[in-house]
Order: structure tokens, then sequence, then C-alpha cells
């Protein structure tokens, strides 16, 4: 699981609030990809053209927050979905312009300021927060780096789309569209920390609440995790979250009953051990039942925190020796972490909660993959 930002911490509400406003000029739908500028191209340093502005003004906002006479050791991370020698150049053309700028750089050790540059995804492109540390003092520059072109590689195989379901104030666990083959998916369920809420389109094109369960039992805990799971093909099934579980028929919510429910080694909450691998971002990975290229295909999150704006990206799974999961298609971007990513039984579909820093609502979007070749 990826580390939650500590409530109490200077750059957990830094980066919350410079995020927002970075985003506040974004669309909150994460129904298409971001634009790709199909012509970009590098300068001398190999940093991309579209990138020279935004590094520009990056240079001058750290060089403003630095102390006087400071010794520097700065550094760049790379938590995106772009590939290291995409962002590698970054580093050296910064450093430059710092280093013009007056700003001396030494080693760690002998260093009173520490600046570190992390390059993550954002709605329109990316986004590069550089935080500046110096005696125990923190301090934040941002700055949107647009989207940059990719090789044509990156943008076969596995095509994907979300879908926009609910979205609300309050935190969301999970979600579901029960349904059985021959009938729309008219019920929508969604599992919060305290409840099990169940709304219906039936009658209306908008979802109107039709029913709630409380929580049967509260547990003290900071890790809040739940899942609905519905049985293959039909609409019967549970949903579980710290001490409760609520089972019926999910296209009756008037079948559901809940009780308390003691399930602390359930794999989704102890770490979900049938994860088909290990991004090396540090993100979530499920399977979609689905294959490409005779190869199955996989879904992962990015492996920033929960207050950067995220991606899932499909990859294929290598059937055959050790092969580390390769990269299909290209990453759909999302305004906000993605809190939970699970299966939704069909093939090729997967459901994701996302937390929208623009707005701060939690968002429940089914995502389609798709094989291009």
């Amino acid at each position: 699981m990826r580390p939650f930002c500590r409530p109490n911490s200077l750059l957990c509400c830094l980066l919350s609030v410079l995020f927002v406003s970075v985003l506040a000029s974004a669309g909150s739908s994460a129904q298409t990809e971001s634009p790709v500028h199909n012509n970009a191209s590098l300068d001398s340093s190999g940093v991309p053209v579209e990138w020279q502005g935004p590094l520009r003004k990056l240079s001058s906002e750290i060089t403003k927050l630095l102390p006087p006479t400071s010794r520097v050791n700065a550094l760049v991370k790379n938590i995106s979905s772009l590939p290291p020698d995409d962002v590698a150049p970054l580093e050296g053309a910064l450093k430059a312009q710092l280093a013009a700028a007056g700003v001396r750089f030494v080693g760690e050790n002998a260093a009173d300021t520490a600046v570190q540059v992390t390059v993550s995804e954002g709605v329109e492109g990316y986004v590069a927060v550089a935080q500046i540390t110096s005696n125990s003092n923190e301090q934040v520059a941002i700055v949107t780096l647009p989207p940059i072109a990719k090789n044509a590689s990156q943008t076969d195989g596995v095509l994907l789309d979300a879908k926009l379901i609910w979205q609300q104030p309050a935190p969301i666990l999970d979600f579901a569209l029960p349904a059985v083959p021959g009938f729309s998916q008219n019920v929508l369920a969604v599992l919060e920390p305290k409840r099990l809420a169940f709304y219906s389109r039936d009658l209306t094109p908008q979802w109107q609440p039709v029913r709630a369960l409380e929580s049967e039992s509260s547990v003290a805990t900071r890790d809040w995790r739940g899942h609905i799971e519905l049985s293959q093909g039909s609409s019967s099934g549970d949903a579980r979250w710290p001490g409760n579980e609520c089972r019926g028929d999910f296209l009756r919510p008037a079948s559901v009953a809940c009780a308390a429910s003691d399930h602390r080694d359930d794999g989704w909450i102890s770490n979900d051990s049938s994860a088909p691998f290990v991004p090396v971002s540090g993100g979530d990975a499920v399977s979609i039942a689905l294959q490409c290229r005779f190869q199955p295909i996989a879904l992962a999150t990015g492996g920033g925190d929960w207050t950067q704006p995220d991606f899932v990206q499909a990859y294929e799974l290598r059937t055959a020796g050790s092969d580390a999961p390769v990269p299909s298609g290209s990453p759909i971007n999302f305004g906000g972490p993605v809190m939970a990513i699970w299966p939704a039984g069909a093939q090729g579909i997967a459901r994701a909660v996302v937390r929208n820093l623009q707005t701060g609502n939690y968002e429940a979007y089914v995502i389609t993959a798709t094989c291009t070749q």
C-alpha cells in the first residue's frame, strides 16, 4: 500500500493546497487521456522544449526561497509514468540554471539546504514540485509541465477508458454496479467507512438513494479499507469493511442484511496476496481477465502518496521466463490519487476510487481495457 501523507505535516498541507490551485483550471473527468504533443523536440540539454519555460519559472521560484549563502544539495525524483530517461535531463538543466543564478552546490553531508524536485502526473500534463528544506523549515514551489511526445510503441497496445459513475464528498472504500445478463445496471452500491448505501435510476436518469445500512460494529482503525465482492454472473455477494459484513442480492437492496464480523485476515485487508505483480512505482496492481497478443493484462496505479495526481497503466504479463511486466499503451490520468482499484469481474473491466484534488470529492470510475492489436 502507498503511504498516507501525515495530516500534521507542513509539506502535506502545502502540497494539498498547491495541487488544488494548480489543477483548478483542469477538468475533473478522466474519460479521455491527456493530450500529447506529437511534434515535441528536445533542446541541447535533452529537456523537451515545452518544459523550458516552466523549468525557468521553477528555478526562479527556488532561488527566491533559498536562504542567503546557503549550501545546496539537489535531486530530482520521478514518480510519474514517464520513463527515467525522459526525466533525467531535467536535473542537470535545473542545476545549470540555479548555478547561473549563483546557487552553490555541495555534497549531501556538507549541505545546509536540501532541494528535492518530484515529477508526478497531472490532469493536463505533469507536475514538478520542489521541496526546499533548511533548518527544519519547509517551503514548496510548483509548476506544471506539458505532456511530451511519446514513441509509437508507447501509444500502441492496450487502450484504456474511464467512465465516471458517481462522486460525493464522503470517502468511498469501494462500489459496485450489480447486474445479471440481459438487465441494465440500474443499481449502484457505494461502500463508505461507516455505511453501505444503495442508489437506483430505474425511474430517473440520475442516481437516487434507496437504502443505507449503517455499520453494525465500530472499529477503531486508521486504515479504512473495504471491498464489495459479487458472484460471477450474479448480483449476489457481500460487502466487507473493518468489523462489518453485509450479504444479499445487491439488485434487491431490501434483501441485504448486515452483521458485525471479524475478518482481519482477509486478503484485501492484509495486503492482497493475489496481486499479479508488484509495480516498481510502489502502486497497486490487479488482474482483469483479459489477454492481448496472447499475454495476460493487468492494471497498476502510480506510486505517489495521497497528495498527488495519479494514473492507471496497463501491463502485459510475460508468461514465460522471469521477464518483468511490460507497459502497454498509454496511461490514463486522474486528477488525484487512486485510493483503491479492483477487478470488476467482467473481462477487461476494473473499478477505481479516486480522490479529486480539485474538488475534494471521492469519485467512482469504471475502467475498460481494450486490445488495439
